[in-house]
């Protein structure tokens, strides 16, 4: 997919997981009395729900071609982001009611999504150790989203108490009589959420976006317009299923077409053997070539374009 869908899939579905975190929460901590555990409970049920809808994204993201790579990559997000959410929520509510201000109910979200953007990047961090491959893209990805995050989690636990307190205060002047619990009252609890959800989302999204070191955007060939970053030591492209960027339904490209590693600073582009052969402004590669940002790379009828921010 596009950056662009990357990020309204991101904000659009983390507000979506977010509501049925709440809904879920609510039924699971029905008749808890303690407050840190029911708001443990709750936060548990939203880090398991948004960590499960941004994982889907960036699996997506990154290609369906490894359908069991994509499950580990899901089922990791799920339980880091689910013990974030339990922990950030239960200490910002213990916090909160030792103190009583809520400027620690939004370090508690803060700290929710540092670790909901946090489990988007452990998996591939475990990869790259488990290979004994260079870690720091990885790194670099883990870093980025949890700095947005973090910076969601407070954009949006901001969010939450004004969308509360300005619903209740609404729905108080409308009938003062009236008496409302307002910790049972479900619409700003569940809007809050919702808003902290689309929150932590966007701004994962946007962070992994704008900080992103180096990509590929397809422009011609199977699913043109996508684009992926590339947060591997080495990024294979072809046609076969494992490839981290797929090619498929073209018979000049091979299934193992050819290879970009980064080595050092530099990203360097090798021909895999094919025998239809590997462009890079349409000069045929013969060795390694170090890739400059906006070179053309063909490989049979597909065009792709690397990208690269500009270094320091």
């Amino acid at each position: 997919m596009s950056f662009r869908l990357f990020i309204y899939y991101c904000a659009l579905c983390g507000g979506g997981g977010a509501f049925v975190g709440w809904a879920v929460g609510r039924a699971l901590s029905s008749g808890v009395r303690n407050e840190t555990l029911q708001a443990g409970l709750r936060g548990l049920s939203l880090g398991l729900a948004v960590a499960l809808a941004l994982g889907l994204v960036d699996a997506w993201s990154q290609g369906l071609n490894q359908p069991f790579t994509a499950l580990l990559r899901v089922l990791t997000a799920v339980v880091v982001g689910t013990l974030g959410g339990f922990v950030g929520a239960a200490l910002g509510q213990s916090l909160y009611s030792r103190y009583d201000r809520e400027s620690f109910l939004v370090c508690g979200w803060c700290l929710v999504g540092v670790l909901v953007g946090a489990a988007l990047g452990v998996f591939d961090l475990l990869v790259a150790a488990s290979r004994n491959e260079d870690t720091q893209p990885a790194l670099r990805k883990l870093r980025n989203a949890v700095l947005g995050g973090g910076v969601g989690g407070i954009l949006g636990g901001m969010l939450y108490l004004m969308l509360q307190s300005g619903l209740l205060g609404l729905f108080v002047r409308q009938d003062p009589k009236a008496q409302w619990d307002t910790k049972a009252f479900w619409s700003p609890s569940a809007w809050g959420l919702v808003a902290l959800g689309a929150c932590i989302g966007l701004l994962i999204a946007l962070a992994q976006v704008i900080l992103k070191e180096a990509w590929l955007k397809v422009e011609k060939g199977f699913r043109a317009g996508r684009e992926q970053m590339l947060v591997k030591p080495e990024v294979t492209i072809g046609k076969a299923e494992g490839c981290d960027v797929g090619l498929f339904g073209d018979p000049l490209i091979e299934r193992l077409h050819a290879r970009i590693r980064k080595q050092g600073q530099q990203y360097v582009l090798t021909d895999a053997g094919s025998a239809s052969g590997t462009y890079v402004n349409e000069q045929r590669v013969v060795g390694p070539v170090v890739l400059r940002s906006g070179d053309v790379i063909r490989l049979g009828r597909a065009v792709l374009r690397f990208g690269e921010r500009a270094k320091q």
